[in-house]
C-alpha cells in the first residue's frame, strides 16, 4: 500500500490530543446525551441509563450496511433491506438504527455545539466494532467530506469528527481531505431513492496531492439510508487504485429520509 501527502501524521495526532485535552479542561465528566455527572472518564461518553435506552445492533450483522440479520449471511449476500444492490464498498458496520435516542443524537451531532456528541458517538462505534475493524487491517481513514459550502453553512462537520476519533483509536492515519466534493450537490434527503444516484454522480474526486495504491481505506459517515453517496465515494477510492473500501456509519437508516 502507497499512502502520499504533505501533511505531517506527528501534527495531526498532536492537534487531536490538544483537543481532547482541552474538551476535557471545559467539560467536567458527564453524559454526553444527558449531562447527567459521570464518575470517571472524559465528556465524550455515555452514562450506562443512557446506553440501555440505545437500540445497537448486535451479531450478526449484515455485510452490506452493518445492521443486524437473524442467522449469518453466506459470503456475498446481503439483507432485505439492502435489496441486493451492488455496494461499491466490500464491508459495512454501523452502531444502529437511525431511530430514537440515536437519531437525535446524530441530529445533535450535525450542530455547531454537538461536536461532543458526535465524538461520544465515534467512541463507541470503536468500542463495539474496533476488534473487527482491526482485523481488516485498515491502512487509512478518510471521511466522506462536505462541500465547502455546506461547511460553512453548518459550521460542523460530523463525518470528519468521528473519523478523527476513529482512526486515533484504530492508531490508523486519518487522512481528511483524501476526497473531495467536486461540486454542491442538492442534500439526499430531499430528493426520491430513485434520483439519489444521479445526484452524487462524480460528485467526489481524489484530493490534491495524494497517491492511493492498493490501499484498505476505511470510509466514514454518519448516515447509511440508500448508499448512493457512500457508493460514489467508494467508486472514486476505488478507481484511484484502493484495493478495498470498509464503511463504518453510526446510523443506518430505512425510511429514505
Amino acid at each position: 500500500m502507497t499512502l502520499w501527502h504533505h501533511a505531517s501524521k506527528r501534527w495531526l495526532k498532536a492537534g487531536l490530543a490538544g483537543r481532547e485535552r482541552l474538551l476535557e479542561m471545559l467539560f467536567p465528566p458527564s453524559c454526553a446525551a444527558c449531562h447527567a455527572p459521570i464518575a470517571q472518564g472524559g465528556p465524550a461518553q455515555f452514562c450506562d441509563d443512557c446506553l440501555e435506552l440505545f437500540d445497537e445492533f448486535r451479531p450478526p450483522f449484515c455485510a452490506g450496511c452493518g445492521a443486524s440479520v437473524p442467522v449469518d449471511l453466506p459470503e456475498g449476500h446481503t439483507c432485505g433491506h439492502c435489496h441486493g444492490e451492488r455496494r461499491r464498498y466490500n464491508h459495512a458496520v454501523a452502531l444502529g438504527p437511525y431511530e430514537g435516542l440515536l437519531r437525535d443524537l446524530l441530529l445533535r451531532a450535525k450542530r455547531p455545539q454537538g461536536e461532543i456528541v458526535a465524538l461520544a458517538l465515534a467512541e463507541r462505534l470503536v468500542e463495539l466494532h474496533g476488534n473487527e475493524l482491526r482485523e481488516r487491517e485498515i491502512d487509512v481513514v478518510c471521511p466522506v467530506p462536505m462541500h465547502w459550502r455546506r461547511r460553512i453553512r453548518r459550521m460542523a462537520n460530523c463525518p470528519t469528527t468521528i473519523a478523527d476519533v476513529v482512526a486515533r483509536r484504530l492508531q490508523v492515519p486519518l487522512a481528511a481531505g483524501l476526497l473531495r466534493r467536486r461540486r454542491a450537490t442538492r442534500p439526499q434527503t430531499s430528493l426520491a431513492p430513485s434520483g439519489r444516484d444521479q445526484n452524487v454522480r462524480r460528485a467526489f474526486a481524489l484530493g490534491a496531492g495524494y497517491q492511493l495504491q492498493s490501499a484498505h481505506v476505511l470510509l466514514v459517515d454518519d448516515i447509511l439510508t440508500t448508499g448512493a453517496t457512500c457508493n460514489a465515494a467508494a467508486r472514486t477510492l476505488r478507481r484511484a487504485g484502493a484495493k478495498s473500501v470498509t464503511l463504518a456509519v453510526i446510523g443506518r437508516s430505512y425510511s429514505g429520509r
